[in-house]
């Protein structure tokens, strides 16, 4: 589905009722507000289009859990804060058909009982807590584990963190989904601190190390995640940092809103409220605000016009995506990948998704508490700057449903 794989915790205040395509064409055959059943790797656009290969829905990358290495698929989510994995517990044909977390399998795992009491093991058939969340728009619950986690291609960023191993998973939802679990990167978590997997990963680290950067290719197909660094050979220009205007998240100040080079004067004096969402496949603002960009676009009743840049204000500097960015064509007319979302007034009013950060390579400084965006270099590199021993990359996989 063209929509946030959110993480919506019940004790976090977030924008779970989102509202989807609101301005979508009529032309457009398929609705992006359907329920995802199935994803497929990213192919290549045939010879004979015009137009990009059709956007990726998420991107997923590899985590190694325990000793020795059980490996999981997950999304990387700047929207919430620890580790939740399918359980070997979990007998649903969804889980089944996933990897699930083995814990006797694992030499250094130690089952957890209570949120509150985070590094107190408890003994086979003690009582304990479970966790109750929504996942997809949908209930579900898990249980507490603490264990190793590492991530990169050579496992050179490893923490030992809590985390969610679900006891249940819904097959309509769950089922079809390539990727297994949520890795969540906020730099706070709901419960205690021994649940943010974050600050697990950066453990001890300098302050200049404590970073990641996220790279997207502008084909969908993939992209890179970095842990303790940022591949410089990736920007296109400086990195040009906002600072993070709400502590324990990754949001933003946005100034204003262009189109076409043109202030819309969405914002009020203080600015709008944006997440930095790594999890969202849109970008989204509230009705009202988004009725008036959309004002001023306008594709064609064919989708053969040529669309305006739409540009985003941040800390005195203009971030322009293109009217590909945001727009996609298909056979069947076109789509917007903006969306409408519903705000319960404490969260951010604006949610800059996949087709922002496909234009921009974004570092994420939280030694700083600071977001830094460039344009992306996607040039086709013959061989990768070497990153420092410290440093994780991880291969993104994108998948669209």
């Amino acid at each position: 589905m063209l929509a946030k794989f959110a993480l919506h915790f019940q004790e976090m205040v977030r924008l779970s009722n989102v509202v989807l395509a609101a301005f979508v064409l009529p032309q457009v055959a398929q609705s992006a507000t359907k329920q995802l059943r199935a994803q497929t790797l990213l192919e290549p656009a045939t010879k004979l289009s015009t137009h990009r290969p059709k956007a990726a829905t998420q991107y997923y990358g590899v985590v190694n859990v325990g000793t020795p290495a059980q490996e999981f698929r997950v999304v990387f989510d700047t929207g919430s804060g620890q580790l939740i994995v399918p359980g070997a517990k979990c007998d649903d044909a969804a889980c089944v058909a996933h990897r699930r977390f083995e814990a006797k399998n694992s030499t250094s795992a130690v089952q957890i009982g209570w949120a509150d009491d985070p590094v107190k093991a408890i003994a086979e058939g003690e009582d304990r807590d479970t966790k109750s969340m929504s996942l997809m728009s949908t209930d579900v619950s898990g249980e507490f584990v603490r264990d190793k986690i590492c991530v990169g291609v050579k496992d050179n960023v490893c923490g030992v963190t809590d985390f969610v191993t679900l006891l249940e998973e819904s097959e309509d939802v769950f089922g079809a989904l390539t990727f297994d679990g949520v890795l969540g990167l906020a730099p706070t978590s709901p419960d205690a601190k021994e649940f943010n997997a974050l600050t697990s990963l950066f453990g001890a680290r300098k302050a200049e190390k404590t970073m990641f950067g996220l790279y997207l290719s502008e084909d969908s197909k993939g992209g890179e995640l970095t842990f303790g660094g940022y591949r410089k050979e990736k920007l296109a220009e400086e990195l040009h940092w906002a600072p993070v205007s709400t502590e324990g998240t990754w949001q933003i100040r946005i100034e204003d809103i262009t189109v076409g080079g043109v202030a819309v004067n969405v914002c009020a004096k203080g600015g709008c409220e944006a997440a930095v969402d790594t999890g969202s496949s849109l970008v989204m603002a509230p009705g009202n605000l988004l009725s008036r960009i959309m004002g001023k676009i306008d594709p064609g009743d064919d989708c053969s016009k040529r669309t305006p840049k739409l540009g985003f204000k941040i800390a005195g500097k203009v971030f322009e995506i293109q009217g590909e960015d945001y727009l996609e064509h298909s056979e069947d007319g076109c789509e917007f990948l903006l969306a409408s979302a519903v705000s319960t007034g404490k969260g951010p009013s604006l949610i800059l998704g996949y087709p922002f950060l496909r234009r921009f390579y974004t570092v994420f400084d939280q030694g700083k508490k600071r977001i830094g965006f460039a344009l992306a270099d996607h040039s086709q590199l013959k061989k990768s700057a070497a990153l420092d021993s410290d440093v994780a990359s991880i291969p993104l996989v994108g998948v669209r449903a």
